[in-house]
């Protein structure tokens, strides 16, 4: 079975092409498909086609010559976008091919230029540029318009059905110009546009600046590292000409920080690499493979899509041994046949069989080559790039070619507006229901499980279509968040919202939020690596395939197109087979590797496809933000309403852009920004999410101030340092004392210095050796489970240094984590080494507040702290001064941490 997160319909791929093979053969179908003459019955897609095709009645446009007829357009433009989209795509006739004559109506004109705006609104990947294309070729069409334009210009006004299609059409070109495809003729009519200005009506006037003279504007592909750019010599960006329209400003900007984003480490690894760098040392870190190679699979004809091409590394005395099985799909790689980089090969990691892994092969599809002509069975040095590149691929494509025109939240994402309206679809007086119980937005029902600032933030998130919910540590984030979902989706057929998507930053804080969603609604889809907690597995996308569901039209576009990948990887295989150094064939090469590669993005957009059938009457769709940047194309068809974002404020502006849709109505965000932060691919790029960008340009937002997981000592650390208020409910007042300790909170002040370790990270033996004691203490004397403790370290170097001083019965089960990596997650008893202690005062992460705070809030019942935190108060007084008050006023520093027995 595939291990791609949205794959759940490649497990049968093969089984699905072989059999309808089968099947057109057994029904002498010739020439893929370009005829089809089957007597209709039941359960045969094939035949279930033929009965579709042939209902429309086709006049004297009809199939004869190809042509839709007046009928067969109107009765598309009545259908759901996808059935559309199915319809056109699965017909033999085709829609770019001789579908008007110079005589045709503005009727018919208007009907299919407003079929081509309904298709390309859909913003398929791989087929957006294919329709566009064609489009942009459309001569007969591209002239009617012009004589539309000119009439109008003349008579000074057009009758209404004229004005839609030159608004229509303005829209495609701009589209078709955003994706680099706009044709000459295209770029003509443009100048028309813009010559006529002054005449046309203001909305077809409006945003012709976005041509900008002609220049291609397809940006899709410059997150790709290319090899001008890893050696320094890219030439400077031309200097962008200013761009009146607001949206287009914000997308630019947002693509350019991703860009540099995942660009600055893979640059500075490269620059090590070609500055004299041991690559010795990095393959000994798995950062590097020296002696490796593409390999065409001998038997590519007959095998499956992701068996066709192979990375191996050849193992000194034939070891299988080559850490290929430590990267993940999606990643990049980047190959060259030496450190000089006079070359360079770009192949994204697909799926590879078990089988296939032992043998040290890793299942690879070559994106771009620069400087090199036939790519196989060459020696070649291989690293992937330093951050994982999907997400960024995924969500960079979206901001590139999305619409600008309907931009999802402009008001308070691009404007700023901080009037906050009421979602469109829930109507003013809507009686709604919480768990049964009828409730208006002014009125909740009595016993609702809130307490005052979760039932005030549970009003303000149905009454605003952009809500903000700040919630510190232990406050019920997750918990009012579970009842959000639970209220709309009990409210979903009253509401029309359609499914309500889930997005959470981290797998187990996805995994813990269904648990708890799953107590109200078992239609749940739960996308991305299979679940770690057997409770929701049986939501995983992957269990519940169900081929049954997908429309036999679909069936026949996901063969043809697999086809259609065949041939072109057939073709490209000959042109490597006879590739002889020159410049046309190296173009050739190239050409043929894009249109193989947009064929793929057909393929994985018909995935999609095939996933919309399972997902859309399902209550809940829930995935991590790095998962979504694969899906969003999924919510534009689902046309969801409601999206809920976990951990908000851990989540890149950009994949939160990702995820919204023209049909978003409604946006929840609950998080902390006083917590961590986003993750950034390079320091030099600094990412603030935008639930903070928004919060702290004065957007409302709502407030939880009760904390249900710290004994009081413990969170008073957190007052007024890093948050204002923070209130203790009457259970964590209740906690019992931790046995033999004669404190709750001590913090152990040393200056024993800390020691740097290779990895450029820090470590301390001496707090790794006080924190293995103190463990060993409270689990043979004060009788706590391993369970129950938990030690954490800002520094992965000592988290090592930790394990190993632990006595090595304890190794396997008392965890110890990076502070980081337990944000979202509690323990009872806290163990934390703060490692930092040098003469200079460098305190590095310390000075973090973010990380400050996450470090601090994890323990419910005791905290025990070491570090130096003299130095820290000297150097970060502002941070530190408050929590040294407060230890202070607790009697809780000195240098041994105070048992009550002495070990």
């Amino acid at each position: 079975m595939s291990s791609s997160d949205e794959d759940w319909f490649n497990q049968d791929e093969d089984e699905l092409v072989q059999g309808l093979e089968k099947k057109v053969k057994s029904l002498e179908l010739k020439e893929k498909e370009k005829h089809i003459d089957c007597i209709p019955e039941v359960g045969d897609y094939l035949r279930q086609l033929n009965l579709e095709a042939s209902s429309g009645s086709a006049g004297n446009d009809g199939k004869a010559n190809g042509r839709f007829a007046l009928t067969d357009l109107t009765k598309a433009l009545k259908m759901p976008p996808v059935d559309m989209f199915l319809y056109f795509m699965s017909e033999e006739r085709d829609l770019f091919v001789n579908q008007l004559l110079a005589n045709d109506s503005v009727k018919r004109v208007g009907l299919y230029v407003e079929v081509l705006k309904s298709l390309c609104q859909l913003e398929l990947g791989g087929f957006d540029e294919q329709f566009l294309s064609a489009f942009s070729r459309q001569s007969v069409l591209l002239d009617k318009i012009k004589n539309l334009l000119m009439a109008k210009a003349s008579l000074g006004k057009c009758d209404a059905d004229s004005a839609t299609v030159l608004t229509h059409i303005k829209w495609l070109l701009l589209r078709a110009h955003k994706h680099g495809v706009l044709s000459p003729q295209g770029y003509e009519l443009v100048d028309l546009y813009r010559k006529l200005a002054s005449s046309l009506a203001s909305d077809l006037a409006e945003g012709l600046e976005a041509f900008e003279g002609h220049r291609s504007h397809n940006v899709k592909g410059k997150i790709y590292p290319t090899l001008d750019k890893l050696l320094g010599r890219e030439a400077a960006r031309e200097e962008e000409p200013p761009v009146p329209n607001k949206v287009v400003q914000y997308l630019n900007m947002q693509r350019q920080l991703l860009r540099e984003d995942f660009s600055a480490p893979l640059l500075e690894f490269v620059h090590q690499l070609r500055t004299g760098a041991d690559p010795s040392e990095q393959e000994q870190q798995g950062l590097l493979w020296t002696n490796v190679c593409l390999t065409l699979n001998p038997q590519f004809a007959e095998a499956q899509r992701h068996s066709l091409v192979f990375l191996k590394v050849k193992s000194a005395g034939g070891s299988n041994k080559s850490g290929l099985d430590s990267i993940k799909s999606g990643a990049l790689l980047c190959l060259t046949t030496s450190l000089c980089f006079n070359d360079l090969i770009l192949a994204s990691v697909g799926y590879t069989e078990p089988e296939k892994l032992k043998e040290g092969c890793l299942s690879v599809q070559i994106v771009k080559q620069y400087n090199i002509g036939n790519i196989y069975d060459r020696p070649m040095t291989m690293f992937q790039t330093p951050v994982f590149f999907e997400p960024y691929l995924r969500v960079h494509n979206y901001l590139s070619t999305c619409s600008t025109e309907q931009f999802p939240m402009r008001r308070y994402i691009v404007d700023g507006v901080m009037d906050i309206k009421p979602p469109a679809y829930i109507k003013p007086g809507v009686k709604l229901s919480l768990k049964g119980k009828p409730f208006t937005l002014d009125k909740l029902p009595a016993d609702v499980p809130f307490n005052e600032s979760q039932g005030k933030a549970f009003k303000e998130a149905l009454s605003r279509e952009f809500s903000i919910i700040q919630g510190p540590p232990g406050t019920g984030k997750t918990h009012l968040s579970v009842e959000l979902v639970n209220s709309l989706v009990q409210n979903a057929k009253v509401l029309g919202t359609g499914p309500i998507i889930v997005l959470t930053y981290t797998n187990d804080s996805l995994d813990k939020f269904l648990v708890k969603v799953s107590h109200y609604t078992q239609e749940i889809l739960r996308f991305g690596w299979q679940s770690r907690d057997p409770q929701i597995s049986k939501f995983n996308v992957r269990t519940m395939i169900n081929p049954d569901l997908v429309p036999p039209r679909l069936k026949r576009i996901w063969w043809l197109i697999n086809c259609e990948y065949k041939e072109k990887f057939q073709y490209l295989q000959s042109l490597y087979s006879d590739f002889d150094g020159s410049e046309e064939s190296y173009q050739k090469t190239l050409a043929a590797q894009e249109q193989l590669h947009q064929v793929v993005e057909r393929i994985d957009t018909l995935r999609m496809v095939f996933q919309f059938f399972l997902a859309r009457s399902k209550d809940v769709l829930a995935m991590t933000t790095t998962c979504a940047a694969r899906l969003n194309f999924l919510f534009r068809l689902l046309q969801s309403k409601c999206v809920v974002f976990e951990e908000a404020a851990e989540i890149q502006e950009a994949h939160i852009l990702a995820c919204l849709t023209p049909h978003t109505e409604h946006v929840i965000l609950v998080g902390d920004h006083k917590q961590l932060q986003p993750f950034t691919g390079s320091t030099k790029v600094p990412q603030i999410s935008l639930f903070e960008r928004l919060i702290v340009a004065g957007m409302p937002f709502s407030m939880l101030n009760v904390q249900y997981r710290m004994r009081p000592c413990i969170s008073e650390l957190l007052v007024p340092g890093i948050y204002d208020e923070l209130l203790c409910s009457e259970s964590v007042k209740e906690y019992k004392d931790v046995r033999l300790m004669e404190s709750n909170l001590y913090l152990v002040q040393h200056n024993e210095p800390e020691q740097r370790a290779t990895d450029m990270s820090f470590k301390n033996p001496y707090e790794a050796g006080v924190l293995a004691k103190l463990t060993q203490f409270l689990i043979e004397k004060a009788k706590y489970k391993h369970s129950d403790i938990v030690i954490l370290s800002p520094y992965n170097a000592q988290i090592e240094c930790i394990k190993n001083a632990l006595p090595r019965k304890y190794r396997s089960f008392v965890q110890v984590a990076s502070v980081d990596s337990f944000q979202g997650l509690e323990a009872n008893i806290v163990l934390l080494s703060l490692v930092r202690s040098n003469p200079s005062g460098q305190i590095g992460f310390l000075c973090l507040p973010n990380r400050v705070c996450v470090a601090l809030s994890r323990a419910r019942w005791a905290l025990y702290i070491i570090g130096d935190l003299e130095m820290l108060h000297k150097s970060c007084p502002n941070l530190w001064s408050p929590i040294a008050k407060r230890l202070e006023e607790n009697s809780a520093i000195g240098d041994a941490f105070p048992t009550a027995i002495k070990s």
